[in-house]
C-alpha cells in the first residue's frame, strides 16, 4: 500500500476498478435461459463513459478491468481496446459464478480456462483476480491456494478488520507460493448490523457520506481503499434491464421480487454516480492500475 505519511495538502491514495461482466448475459444463465445473449452495445458505451474517467477524474491513469473469460470470448475486440488503451485486464473468472459454490477441480479447470482465453486476447497473462460477488469465504483455503499458483494478487477478501490481522506484510502465503491481497473493507454500521462497502449498491443507494467515511476507515486500517463498479452501474436508461417475457423461467412470485430487485441493481442511483465520483476524487487520488504498486 502507499504510504501513510502524507502531508496536509495530500489525497488520500485509492483504487477504482470495474468488474466488467453482462449483467443481461449472467443474469438470463443463472436463471436457466438455454440461450442467453449479450448485450454488446451497452457494454462498449460503458466502455467509453469509463474511459473517459481516466481522464476527467484520474488525471489519465488507467484502470483495472476485471473481465469474465466468457464475455472475452463473446467480444474479444472489446477487450482488446481496452487493453490498447493501456488499462489493466484481469481476471473475474470464466463465468461469473460463486467460487464457493466450486469444486476444488473445478475451480481450478476454470481458472486456467480464463487465464488462457485472456491471454489469447492480449498477448499477456492476467496477474490480478477477483471473484466473481467477491463470492470467496474466509475460510475458503483451497481457492486462495489455487489463486496464488497463478496469479500475483487477488481483490476478492471482504473484511473489516486491520490488515495486520489478515496479512502478512500485505500477503497471504501457502508454502512456496504468496498471494498479494487487495482487501475489499466493510464499514461496519448500525452497530454492526450493516456492512457499508466501497462500491456497487453502497455507492449508488448510500449518501456519499458513508462511502468517504468508509474509505477513510479503511486507510486507516491499512488498507487500500477500493472503488469498485459494474458496467450496469454507469448507464442510466436500463440497457442491461431484462423485460417480464424474459423471466419466464421463474414463478410469479419470483418474477415479481426479481422485478423489483432489479431496479436496485441496475436502475436506482445511477444517474448520481458520475458526480459522486468527482466527490470521492476531491478527497481520494486513484493510483492507476492494480498491477503496477505489487511491491508496495
Amino acid at each position: 500500500m502507499t504510504s501513510k505519511c502524507l502531508d496536509t495538502n495530500s489525497k488520500i491514495p485509492f483504487y477504482f476498478s470495474v468488474d466488467f461482466e453482462d449483467f443481461y448475459y449472467d443474469t438470463n444463465r443463472r436463471l436457466g435461459n438455454p440461450n442467453p445473449s449479450f448485450k454488446l452495445a451497452a457494454l462498449k458505451k460503458s466502455y467509453e463513459i469509463i474511459n473517459r474517467y481516466s481522464d476527467q477524474f484520474f488525471a489519465g491513469r488507467r484502470i483495472t478491468f476485471f473481465v469474465t473469460a466468457v464475455l472475452a470470448r463473446k467480444a474479444p475486440d472489446l477487450i482488446q481496446k481496452i487493453f490498447n488503451d493501456g488499462h489493466e485486464i484481469a481476471c473475474h473468472y470464466n463465468f461469473h459464478d460463486n467460487v464457493d459454490n466450486e469444486t476444488a477441480e473445478t475451480f481450478s479447470d476454470n481458472l486456467d480456462i480464463a487465464i488462457e482465453t485472456l491471454h489469447s486476447i492480449t498477448g499477456e497473462r492476467p496477474v490480478g483476480f477477483r471473484a466473481p460477488n467477491f463470492a470467496i469465504s474466509a475460510d475458503n483455503t483451497f481457492a486462495y491456494e489455487e489463486l496464488a499458483k497463478r496469479f500475483k494478487y487477488d481483490s476478492s477478501y471482504k473484511t473489516s478488520e486491520h490488515e495486520s490481522q489478515i496479512l502478512k506484510n500485505g500477503e497471504f502465503l501457502f508454502g512456496d507460493n504468496s498471494l498479494k491481497e487487495f482487501c475489499i473493507y466493510r464499514m461496519p454500521y448500525a452497530f454492526g448490523k450493516i456492512n457499508i462497502g466501497t462500491g456497487g449498491t453502497f455507492l449508488r443507494l448510500f449518501p456519499i457520506s458513508l462511502t468517504i467515511k468508509a474509505m477513510k476507515q479503511a486507510y486507516n486500517k491499512q488498507h487500500s481503499p477500493i472503488l469498485y463498479l459494474h458496467p450496469y452501474e454507469i448507464l442510466t436508461e436500463k440497457e442491461f434491464w431484462l423485460t417480464w417475457k424474459e423471466l419466464q423461467y421463474m414463478n410469479i412470485k419470483q418474477r415479481a421480487i426479481f422485478w423489483l430487485r432489479q431496479n436496485q441493481w441496475s436502475n436506482l442511483g445511477n444517474k448520481k454516480v458520475e458526480k459522486k465520483i468527482e466527490q470521492i476524487c476531491k478527497i481520494f487520488e486513484h493510483q492507476g492500475p492494480m498491477r503496477e504498486h505489487l511491491d508496495e
